[in-house]
């Protein structure tokens, strides 16, 4: 069930400090609950690996941007952003697998759950290289947004563990991360971390 789900893993391979495919069964046996598979480059020999090692594991594997690769290849979901397919047209194209949506403020998180996306990234919270964000965003904001959210809302965007009581006084209580765990020394001890301080 989406509404379980917690700690929620961007996985891209050549972030990996180690290797990838053992990063990504530690972590998912550590706390990682569901799994997007965030390549900019066709790679459908990586997604179907990815969604075979998290299908083994019973943990549900999302496709960032390319919807049609989600339905093509079985995922769970897609996911997209604010210049990526229109979640109108996402929602129709994935017919009952899952809708996530990229929003950065109360407008787009309002249109993202009137589009029919079931659940909702929301960000950055904090500064991160991966995406080019050089400051997050206020916290009084992300803590509007967790009130106004009817669906699950993922806070996103340069997250460590040291950050997770802020976000948890703003009354976050799923993360999305990708650095915290597959950058870390002890993948598995990262995720484990992180998901024992999400309570």
């Amino acid at each position: 069930m989406l509404a379980d789900c917690r700690l929620y893993l961007l996985f891209t391979p050549e972030l990996c400090t180690g290797d990838p495919w053992q990063t990504l069964a530690a972590a998912i046996g550590s706390g990682v609950d569901i799994v997007q598979w965030r390549r900019k480059e066709a790679d459908d020999a990586g997604f179907r690996r990815c969604r075979d090692v998290c299908g083994e594991r019973g943990v549900p594997v999302i496709v960032n941007d390319d919807v049609m690769l989600a339905v093509r290849g079985h995922a769970r979901g897609a996911h997209v952003g604010q210049d990526d397919t229109p979640a109108e047209a996402a929602r129709r194209l994935l017919g009952d697998a899952w809708l996530g949506v990229s929003t950065h403020d109360l407008a787009q998180l309002e249109r993202a759950q009137a589009a029919g996306a079931d659940y909702v990234g929301f960000g950055p919270c904090f500064p991160t290289a991966t995406r080019s964000y050089a400051e997050g965003l206020p916290p009084e904001l992300v803590e509007a947004a967790a009130a106004a959210a009817r669906v699950p809302l993922f806070a996103i965007g340069g997250i460590a563990l040291d950050q997770l009581a802020q976000l948890r006084r703003c009354g976050v209580a799923r993360i999305a991360v990708a650095s915290a765990i597959l950058r870390a020394g002890d993948p598995a001890a990262a995720a484990a971390e992180l998901r024992e301080r999400l309570g």
